[in-house]
């Protein structure tokens, strides 16, 4: 028995719909139990084959950029959107934790809304320090969406150059 497959596949980004095409079906459906599992398949294929590129997630996980010079460490962090006060900067041991919370704007009830593309929530990004840095010096920056994260390295730590006599 012929029939026609449309299949029409929704990843988080985009819906895409694919020719119909004529096949031989073994089963006429699915049966309504093992439905959720072609769901949960579904779902775990298109997480995995989804690119890695930060720019196409679709959360709030700060893209990061990490720098070293010989005198310390600075990590720079895009927080579009996001309000100083709503900034959590700790450390614990050797790992640093930079999270937060970008807020909606106020909504009224005579506003409509066409098209929500901008992501709201909480955000959190850890970092695991390499030794020889000072703890005890950590400064924040906070400007124009960007935060700046500097920490110094010991003396100990800064390559110095030995003079042969």
């Amino acid at each position: 028995m012929a029939y026609h497959l449309c299949l029409s596949v929704q990843t988080k980004r985009k819906t895409i719909n694919y020719i119909e095409v004529p096949i031989m079906a073994l089963v006429r459906y699915t049966r309504p139990k093992y439905r959720h599992l072609s769901k949960s398949f579904n779902e775990l294929m298109d997480e995995f084959f989804e690119p890695t590129n930060a720019q196409t997630t679709n959360n709030l996980t700060p893209k990061v950029d990490i720098r070293e010079n010989e005198q310390e460490f600075q990590f720079l962090l895009e927080l579009p959107g996001v309000r100083k006060e709503d900034i959590q900067i700790e450390v614990e041991q050797d790992v640093l934790y930079v999270s937060g919370e970008r807020k909606a704007a106020e909504e009224t009830k005579e506003t409509n809304v066409h098209r929500m593309e901008q992501f709201y929530g909480s955000f959190h990004r850890s970092f695991h320090l390499p030794q020889g840095l000072d703890k005890e010096t950590i400064a924040a920056q906070y400007q124009d969406g960007i935060l700046r994260l500097t920490i110094q390295k010991h003396e100990k730590a800064i390559k110095k150059q030995i003079v042969i006599q």
